[in-house]
């Protein structure tokens, strides 16, 4: 099984970087090699943190087809005052698949 490094070690990367360190200062900084930094480096440029969200989610994948899309579509066409939670049970009940929504659905609660 592969050897992984802390998410607190993964942000000190990110520090590092926006503080103007290099790769290679990074790397002999906290003692591990220069892909690994730029691979963290590159993680976060793309989604903003250093662990990858779609890691370890398991099941179909969670993303809308073409198909989806245009029911997607044709429901907030016609709903337009719908909440986030009734386009989500709306699109269970027309599809019979379980949505990406719904995994990210505990982030827009504030």
């Amino acid at each position: 099984m592969p050897w992984e490094f802390s998410e607190d070690l993964y942000w000190c990367i990110i520090y590092l970087h926006i503080d103007g360190l290099s790769t290679v200062d990074i790397a002999n900084t906290l003692n591990m090699s220069k892909s690994v930094v730029n691979k963290i480096k590159r993680r976060y440029n793309r989604w903003a943190c250093v662990i990858n969200p779609f890691k370890g989610v398991s099941g179909q994948r969670k993303l809308f087809s073409r198909e989806d899309m245009a029911v997607l579509g044709n429901l907030i066409a016609e709903k337009v005052d719908w909440y986030l939670d009734e386009l989500v049970y709306k699109m269970e009940c027309l599809t019979g698949k379980e949505h990406l929504l719904l995994h990210f659905g505990g982030h827009f609660n504030t």
